[in-house]
C-alpha cells in the first residue's frame, strides 16, 4: 500500500489532485486506522492514465466513464472511440473557427495598418468595430 504522499511523488500529480480524483471515484484508496489514504498497486498507473487522458482532452466525466467500463468486466474501447469521435469533431470545430478569427485579426490589423489615424466618432475604436460601419468611409 502507498500513502497518497508517495503515490504524488511517484506520479507527479500533487496530493491537491489525487484527493479529488480519489474522492470523484476516479481512484481508489483505503482508509488506515489513522485517517489516512492508502492506494494499491496500480494507483500510478491509473493516475497517469486519468492526466493522459485529460491531455486528449476528456473531462474527468468521461474519463470515470471509461474506467467504470473497465470496472465491469469489459474492454471500454467502444466508449473511448465515441469519446475520441466528439473530441476530434470538437477539435476541429474550435481549429475552424480559430481560422476564421485568425483571417478576421489579420484583416482588420492590415487596415489598421493602412489607415494609422482614422478620423472616426463614437464609442470604442474603428479598428475594433466592424470597420465598414464604425465610420465614414472606413472601409476604404
Amino acid at each position: 500500500m502507498t500513502t497518497i504522499g508517495q503515490l504524488a511523488r511517484r506520479t507527479r500529480e500533487s496530493v491537491k489532485t489525487l484527493r479529488y480524483w480519489t474522492d470523484l471515484g476516479l481512484l481508489a484508496a483505503e482508509r488506515g486506522a489513522n485517517g489516512y489514504r492508502y492506494y494499491g498497486a496500480g494507483a500510478a498507473e491509473r493516475a497517469q492514465f486519468i492526466r493522459g487522458a485529460q491531455a486528449l482532452g476528456l473531462t474527468l466525466r468521461e474519463i470515470g466513464d471509461v474506467l467504470d467500463a473497465r470496472e465491469h468486466e469489459h474492454p471500454p474501447c467502444q466508449e473511448a472511440r465515441e469519446v475520441l469521435v466528439r473530441h476530434l469533431r470538437d477539435v476541429r470545430e474550435r481549429l475552424a473557427q480559430w481560422t476564421r478569427l485568425e483571417a478576421e485579426l489579420a484583416e482588420r490589423l492590415a487596415w489598421a495598418e493602412a489607415h494609422p489615424r482614422p478620423a472616426c466618432e463614437g464609442e470604442g475604436c474603428v479598428y475594433l468595430a466592424d470597420p465598414s460601419a464604425a465610420c465614414p468611409g472606413a472601409a476604404a
